[in-house]
């Protein structure tokens, strides 16, 4: 019998909203054994930073940029410039987050692919270098989804204790370099090397999310 999907609508949220709404979904996955996806956006712009990334908030705070912790692992990630996702799945579905990983990227790859955009692929970069650098963008990690070995998909996941998962990331409609110049203290020529989006490739979000939401729902089917 298959999965079943449940999609939510997109929706603009606070940061911590957003974070709520992903941890809740997860839950909502354990106890109903369904899998739930959305795409969503972030009402401010807004830094997101890893679990272990604690230590880095009074940093952002200081910046006078609404600043939210993941459920998740991962570098920190800038938003209010892309487009969000979120999928939670039951116990059972993968054995661990590399497969779950996978699934998710594959969707992503088989999307733009679908709608045109030939240089796409799986990161094989084994670690992401976030304790160093902090910055999510900079490093693709094994797995994710790159456009000419830029970070075009940025992903990251989480199994909970009783083997409910969940995956959650951002792909960028455009990018604000010397914004991020600013908040980040990097360089825009170091970010313009490493962050690709939806405008450069030339897709529209509407259907981005909507082909990609197509994609999702066939090969759900199958697992």
């Amino acid at each position: 019998m298959p999965l079943p999907l449940v999609v939510l609508p997109f929706s603009y949220n606070s940061p911590k909203r957003n974070m709520e709404i992903d941890t809740l979904l997860a839950e909502k996955s354990l106890k109903t054994n369904q899998a739930f996806f959305r795409f969503y956006g972030w009402k401010t712009l807004s830094v997101s930073l890893g679990y272990s990334q604690k230590g880095l908030l009074d940093k952002y705070q200081r910046k006078n940029i609404e600043t939210v912790i993941r459920p998740t692992g991962g570098g920190a990630l800038i938003h209010g410039w892309d487009i969000s996702y979120c999928l939670t799945l039951p116990p059972g579905i993968f054995k661990n987050h590399f497969q779950l990983y996978k699934f998710v990227s594959l969707a992503f790859i088989k999307t733009f692919k679908r709608l045109g955009v030939k240089e796409v692929t799986f990161s094989r970069n084994k670690k992401g270098l976030y304790r160093r650098v902090q910055l999510c963008s900079l490093f693709p990690t094994f797995g994710e989804v790159v456009f000419k070995n830029r970070k075009l998909v940025a992903s990251a996941s989480r199994t909970f204790k009783d083997g409910n998962m969940l995956i959650h990331g951002t792909v960028y409609i455009h990018y604000n370099f010397p914004k991020a110049e600013k908040i980040f203290e990097v360089t825009q020529e170091v970010l313009k090397n490493t962050v690709a989006t939806l405008s450069e490739i030339k897709i529209k979000r509407k259907l981005f999310m909507e082909s990609f939401l197509d994609i999702l729902r066939m090969d759900i089917r199958i697992l």
